[in-house]
């Protein structure tokens, strides 16, 4: 298959296509069996705070005593962060073709994520992101999350790409179609299996 030579980038998502996500539904769920708290409770004080979580305008510290440590605990917040840290598990697929990708040199390879500062560097250090990707679109850094427009009109201003030179990846239907609505070709990514196949749609090999 050749080569399309209309796509210059491939924007990656992090969790759900490269690592598992970080901080889910699941996740929290989980958190709350091993350290015994009422889930209901910590779910809705999460979901009052996530969004500025992500953007960077609450630190981790500000995160866990608003979510766990409004009250005293029998453990500490590095536990429970450590606990966080260990729910990210990599996607040996993804990574495998991120590593021939980049060998190959053919595109510009680029995350655009939401994520925490914290977990977000914790994540690019552990799993060695900055091996594959030039640059990091991260909510964190940016002050805005996926599936607002800006987010991707600041990844694209930032590689000076259009939208029809950049494919897209992600695994959230919302996330994906917020960048078709731009230009970008896309992938809602549903099987991370299935993603050399949905590459090679795109003449990506």
């Amino acid at each position: 298959m050749m080569k399309n030579k209309t796509i210059r980038a491939l924007f990656f998502d992090i969790g759900g296509v490269c690592l598992t996500n970080a901080w889910e539904y699941e996740s929290r769920r989980r958190a709350a069996g091993h350290f015994h708290l009422d889930f209901k409770e910590l779910d809705q004080r999460h979901h009052h705070v996530f969004g500025s979580f992500e953007c960077g305008r609450i630190t981790l510290d500000d995160y866990l005593t608003g979510v766990v440590f409004y009250k005293k605990r029998k453990f500490t917040r590095k536990a429970f962060f450590q606990f966080m840290k260990n729910e990210s598990r990599p996607h040996p697929s993804t990574l495998s073709l991120l590593e021939e990708l980049k060998a190959h040199g053919n595109y510009l390879l680029a995350a655009v994520n939401n994520e925490s500062f914290e977990l977000n560097d914790y994540r690019i250090k552990k799993f060695k992101l900055d091996r594959y990707f030039t640059n990091f679109f991260s909510s964190c850094f940016l002050g805005v999350r996926k599936p607002d427009p800006q987010i991707y009109q600041m990844a694209m201003g930032m590689t000076q790409m259009e939208a029809k030179e950049i494919l897209f990846i992600d695994d959230r239907e919302n996330n994906a179609q917020a960048a078709r609505a731009l230009g970008m070709n896309v992938i809602h990514l549903k099987d991370v299996k299935r993603l050399p196949e949905e590459l090679r749609a795109y003449g990506i090999k």
